[in-house]
């Protein structure tokens, strides 16, 4: 993976919520100066404030990237269900559906494919899809600052909010087609699918240049 480059991680730090609430809350020394509650080492108190507000800005909640293979139709589809639990908060209602959209196609499918065995490329592909191309793209989303994704161009001068709005499209129309190949026992098709999706999501991070 490339490295960012400087600006962006800058402007990565700039808009992350530890370095907003750390400023919000440096704040408060100047005017506790200026109220006469603090007289000396206000500086000091700033500069602990910003580092409490820091620390108190956390980082955003990371989702499970990694999970076993051997879980069952059950535990995948639960495991579904979490991610997509807590990727909501993070996303649009146009986004929302698409993912619902999506589990809707993965719980129709799966079972099917999991009863056909274990071996076969599409229920590779849709395992995929629910254990690391999905929780990838949604950690990597989730991990920018809300303000990060609205503001600023990232490709073809759209934000990180139109890249993963149309990630989620895509991935939504794809996992569709293969609902649909597999009612028509369509082989070929599968493959074509499974091989799309594997080079479009192998990067899910959409800021890597």
């Amino acid at each position: 993976m490339s490295e960012r480059p400087l600006n962006l991680r800058l402007k990565l730090f700039l808009f992350s919520n530890a370095n907003m609430l750390g400023c919000g809350l440096a704040l408060l020394g100047p005017a506790l100066l200026f109220a006469g509650v603090i007289h000396q080492y206000w500086l000091v108190i700033t500069a602990a404030l910003y580092g409490a507000g820091y620390l108190l800005g956390g980082r955003a909640p990371e989702l499970e990237r990694r999970i076993e293979e051997s879980l069952t139709l059950e535990e995948t589809i639960a495991r579904l269900d979490a991610i997509i639990a807590t990727a909501k908060p993070h996303l649009t209602d146009p986004m929302a559906a698409h993912l619902a959209s999506l589990r809707t196609s993965i719980v129709e499918v799966l079972p099917r494919l999991m009863e056909s065995g274990g071996g076969n490329a599409d229920l590779f592909t849709v395992r995929e899809t629910v254990l690391r191309y999905l929780p990838e793209t949604l950690a990597n989303y989730a991990a920018l600052p809300p303000a990060f994704r609205t503001t600023q161009a990232l490709k073809d001068g759209k934000t990180a909010r139109d890249l993963m709005e149309g990630q989620l499209e895509l991935l939504d129309s794809k996992m569709k087609e293969i609902v649909a190949n597999v009612a028509s026992s369509d082989a070929q098709a599968l493959l074509a699918n499974g091989k799309f999706l594997e080079m479009k999501f192998q990067q899910p991070d959409f800021l890597a240049g």
